[in-house]
């Protein structure tokens, strides 16, 4: 009972329990402080968040996170301020991967593709092969022109996991980078992969017409695709007039013409998109030649469009118009009934009767040789109907002198008169051949 240390102990318990209450008492008042910003972002109070922001070098690593996301939630993102409150956050030796993302995201937005991809590298250290992140890497891959990365990425998320955007990508980047024969693999697979009628089967449909039919050449496979594409899509004039210039491009006629009327129909019962309205035309057959690609358009109405019914542009492989040809239709002059092609060839403008008014027609004026077509002003001279006066022609007519009521020279009148003079008898010689 007299042992000092006995009575010192309750003072130094005493001591220890007061220290443990002050800890205490500032642990829960940092909690208390990020707690509070936290359930502000629970409740999405992301302008409340932001008055936070001139006190961030006080705040926690996980607040400045929360500060920097609230940033770039508000409807005008900031990034830049965001990226301070991400690097203020690793200052105070916070790491973690969420936050290497976001970072990533802040410098996606700023368009610093390549400071972005660093930090998803930096994500896939705390998590190796994650999908998420590796999507993205190859997404930033994809955009910095790195078709190479890309594609060894997506392929390596293709063996890990079964999801349908990287095998799309897969056979994307094979066609821009011009590997057609790799493409057509995943093409063909993919289009056996996806679900009918879903996003990706469509998407990998409209690689397989646009592939089949500008690479390989293979008009029929593609048109097959097209059918299966409207079979879904019945109303996407894409795929409408995909269907008709590949109609014209195989030379089925009959086909060709009912697809033309039928965008006719859906023109004047407005089933177009706006867009088709306000240009007034639409194309109607499109042909691959050795240098460019022919295209042919036609013009709804041609009134508003100087008599043009149809047009045809010649455009290099890279993209410039090189010609412009069009025509449109008039009455022929001696005929109301008949019908002249108003074609222009170039600065050329030539004349022929109209014996096939439609589509057919127009093609086949490029056919015709020069010797048979017909300068457009010297068709109307050569075909004018003879009992037409021409107004142009007519002039004043001619008007004749009056004959004067007196003669200007009277008979006689410088031979005397009282005493005229007489006339010599007529002296008839000697004929040699007899008397007279």
């Amino acid at each position: 009972m007299n042992n000092p240390s006995y009575y010192q102990t309750p003072k130094k318990i005493k001591l220890s329990r007061n220290l443990v209450i002050l800890f205490a008492c500032l642990a829960t008042s940092l909690a208390a402080q990020s707690s509070y910003i936290g359930r502000l972002w629970n409740t999405k109070s992301y302008d409340k968040i932001i008055e936070y922001s001139p006190k961030g070098a006080t705040l926690s690593g996980r607040d400045n996170m929360t500060i920097g996301r609230a940033f770039m939630s508000i409807e005008k993102k900031e990034p830049t301020k965001a990226l301070m409150h991400y690097d203020l956050a690793i200052s105070k030796h916070m790491n973690s991967e969420d936050l290497y993302y976001f970072r990533a995201t802040a410098f996606y937005e700023l368009g610093q593709l390549r400071k972005a991809l660093g930090n998803i590298e930096k994500c896939l250290e705390f998590r190796a092969n994650h999908l998420k992140y590796m999507l993205r890497k190859a997404g930033i891959q994809y955009e910095l022109g790195d078709l190479k990365s890309a594609y060894n990425t997506y392929y390596a998320i293709s063996e890990l996991y079964d999801k349908q955007t990287p095998f799309y990508m897969l056979a994307r980047i094979s066609i821009e980078r011009e590997n057609y024969f790799k493409a057509r693999e995943w093409v063909d697979e993919n289009m056996m992969r996806f679900e009918r009628g879903k996003d990706f089967w469509r998407m990998t449909a409209e690689q397989q017409v646009d592939m089949e039919w500008h690479i390989w050449r293979d008009h029929k496979k593609a048109q097959k695709t097209q059918d299966a594409l409207l079979s879904y899509f019945p109303n996407d004039v894409r795929y409408l007039k995909n269907r008709l210039s590949l109609y014209r491009v195989q030379a089925l006629d009959s086909l060709g013409v009912w697809a033309e009327n039928d965008l006719l129909i859906r023109y004047n019962e407005n089933r177009l998109p706006f867009e088709y309205y306000k240009k007034g035309n639409i194309k109607v057959g499109e042909y691959a030649r050795d240098r460019g690609i022919v295209e042919d358009y036609l013009t709804f109405r041609p009134a508003l469009f100087e008599n043009t019914k149809y047009t045809r542009f010649y455009i290099s492989e890279s993209g410039t118009i090189l010609g412009k040809h069009w025509a449109g239709l008039q009455k022929h002059p001696q005929d109301s009934t008949n019908k002249i092609w108003d074609f222009h060839r170039g600065d050329v403008h030539l004349a022929m009767p109209a014996s096939d008014t439609s589509y057919l027609g127009f093609t086949a004026l490029f056919d015709i040789p020069d010797s048979i077509l017909v300068a457009y002003d010297d068709f109307f001279i050569l075909n004018a109907d003879s009992t037409d006066l021409d107004s142009t022609e007519i002039t004043t007519p001619e008007m004749l002198k009056v004959a004067p009521t007196v003669p200007e020279i009277s008979p006689f009148e410088d031979t005397p008169r009282e005493n005229p003079m007489a006339l010599p008898e007529p002296v008839f010689t000697q004929d040699s051949t007899g008397a007279r």
